[in-house]
C-alpha cells in the first residue's frame, strides 16, 4: 500500500492500476477483504484524477459493499474521503462535505493522522472556500498542523494570494514551501502544485517571465503525474501571463487547451450524474457505533440547512412561489426571486453545478425525496428541481434537449419510484414535502 501511494504521487497510472489489480486478487485469494477495499478506493482515486468518474465511482461501490462488513477507520477514511473527492469533482459540494465530515471523524481516530487527515483537512478547505472563505483558512491551518508539509504551507500561502491579497503572508508561506520541498518530491503531483503556486506568487509580484517559468515546471509534472483535473486552470493561468507578456498566439494557444480540456471533463461529470450516487455507504453500515455516527451527521446537516436558509431569508427576502388561480399545475410558476434566474440559465446551459446550486438554496428537498427512494438518480432528482421550480413538461423537454414524450414517460417512472398515484398532482406533493 505504501509503494501503490508512491505510485499515485508520481502519477504513474499503469503501474499503479496493476499493481492495485495484484492486491485486489492476492486479497480475495487469502481473504484479506480490508486490502481489497483499499484497493478498489486506490483504483477510484485514478480514474478521478484523469476524469472518468464513471470508474471512479464503480470502485467506490465495490469497496463500499467491503466495507459494511470490515470494521476499520483507516479504510472508513479512506472511502470516505474519495467519495468527497468524487462528488466535489462532479459538483455535488453538499454531499461532498457530507463525506468530508465522516472521513474527518474517522481519520481523528487512527492512530497515525499524518498526511491523510491533513489532506482531508484541506479539501474540506476547498469545499467551503467559496461560501466561507474564514472556515475555510481555519482548516488550511488544521491541515499544515497535522502535516507541516510543503504542500500544506503552499495552499496557505496561496490562500493569501487570492483571498487577503497579503502578499506579505503569501510570501512567507509559500517560499517556506519551496525549502521544505525534498528533491526526491520532484516529481510528484504535489510539488507540481507548489511550483505552481509560486509562479502565482510571481505573476502578483509582476515577475511575469520567472512566473512562466515555473508554470510551465507545474505543467510538466502535472502532465507526467496525469493529474489531468489540475490542467485547466494551469492552462488558464499560463494564458494570463502570456498576455502580460504580449504574446498573442500563445495566450490563444492555451485558452483553446484550458476550453477542450474543460468540456471534456464537464461532460464526464454530467455522465457520472446519472449515476446513483445517492446510495450512500452509511445506510449499508449496521453497527451502533456507524448508526448513530450517521444520525448525528444527518442533524447536523440539517441544523446548518435550516441556519443558511434563516440567513439567507434574512438577507435576501423568502422566495415567493405562487400559482395563478385555476392554471393547470403544471403550467410555469414566478418565483420574485434571483434565485430563478440563476438556476434557469444554469439549465439552459446543461451546466452541472444546477444540482449543486438547487441543493444549496434548498437543501432540505432532496433529503427528503432520498428517504422515500434511495436510489433516485441523478438525472431523475435534477426533474423533480425542475418540476418544483413550476417548469411544464414543455418547458423541462427544452431544457433538456428531449421529447416531450420522454419527459412524460420519466415522470411516469417518477411516481412509481416515489410511489405517487396518478391522481396526486407531482407540483403539488414536491411543494408540500
Amino acid at each position: 500500500m505504501d509503494r501503490s501511494e508512491r505510485l499515485r504521487l508520481e502519477g504513474k497510472k499503469d503501474e499503479m492500476v496493476a499493481l492495485n489489480k495484484k492486491i485486489i486478487s492476492i486479497s480475495k485469494r487469502e481473504g484479506f477483504e480490508k486490502e481489497e477495499a483499499l484497493a478498489y478506493v486506490n483504483l477510484s482515486f485514478i480514474y478521478r484524477t484523469v476524469g472518468n468518474y464513471k470508474l471512479c465511482q464503480y470502485y467506490l461501490e465495490l469497496a463500499g459493499k467491503i466495507a459494511v462488513h470490515v470494521k476499520d477507520n483507516f479504510l472508513y477514511t479512506k472511502l470516505y474521503h474519495e467519495y468527497g473527492e468524487m462528488n466535489y469533482a462532479i459538483g455535488l459540494t453538499y454531499r461532498a462535505l457530507d463525506y468530508n465530515s465522516k472521513a474527518i471523524y474517522y481519520g481523528k481516530k487512527l492512530n497515525q493522522r499524518g498526511w491523510l487527515l491533513g489532506n482531508i483537512y484541506e479539501k474540506r478547505a476547498e469545499f467551503i472556500l467559496s461560501k466561507n472563505s474564514d472556515s475555510a483558512f481555519i482548516y488550511y491551518h488544521k491541515g499544515f498542523d497535522v502535516d507541516p508539509s510543503a504542500f500544506n504551507s503552499s495552499l496557505i500561502g496561496y490562500y493569501h494570494l487570492q483571498q487577503t491579497k497579503n502578499l506579505d503572508s503569501a510570501s512567507f508561506y509559500i517560499n517556506k514551501a519551496i525549502l521544505l520541498l525534498k528533491k526526491k518530491d520532484y516529481w510528484t503531483s504535489k510539488c507540481g502544485v507548489v511550483y505552481s503556486h509560486y509562479a502565482q506568487l510571481l505573476f502578483e509580484q509582476k515577475d511575469y517571465p520567472k512566473a512562466l517559468q515555473f508554470y510551465e515546471k507545474s505543467l510538466q509534472i502535472l502532465q507526467r503525474t496525469k493529474r489531468i483535473n489540475k490542467l485547466p486552470d494551469l492552462y488558464r493561468q499560463i494564458a494570463l501571463t502570456y498576455k502580460k507578456l504580449n504574446n498573442t498566439e500563445k495566450e490563444n494557444e492555451y485558452l483553446l487547451k484550458c476550453m477542450k480540456l474543460s468540456n471534456h471533463l464537464k461532460q464526464s461529470g454530467n455522465d457520472a450524474l446519472d449515476l446513483s450516487v445517492s446510495k450512500t455507504i452509511e445506510k449499508k453500515e449496521t453497527s451502533p457505533e456507524i448508526i448513530f455516527f450517521s444520525i448525528s451527521i444527518g442533524i447536523l446537516f440539517l441544523l446548518e440547512g435550516a441556519h443558511f436558509l434563516f440567513f439567507k431569508y434574512q438577507t435576501a427576502g423568502n422566495i415567493d412561489i405562487t400559482i395563478p388561480p385555476n392554471e393547470a399545475p403544471d403550467k410555469k410558476v414566478v418565483i420574485s426571486n434571483d434565485h430563478f434566474s440563476e438556476l434557469y440559465d444554469l439549465l439552459k446551459t446543461n451546466d452541472v453545478k444546477f444540482l449543486n446550486r438547487f441543493e444549496e438554496i434548498h437543501p432540505a428537498f432532496f433529503q427528503k425525496l432520498l428517504k422515500i427512494n434511495a436510489q433516485l438518480t441523478q438525472s431523475e432528482l435534477s426533474l423533480c428541481a425542475m418540476i418544483w421550480l413550476g417548469f411544464s413538461s414543455k418547458d423541462i423537454a427544452d431544457l433538456s434537449f428531449m421529447q416531450h414524450r420522454s419527459v412524460q414517460t420519466k415522470k411516469g417512472r417518477l411516481r412509481k419510484k416515489l410511489n405517487i398515484s396518478s391522481e396526486t398532482d407531482l407540483y403539488n406533493f414536491f411543494k408540500n414535502l
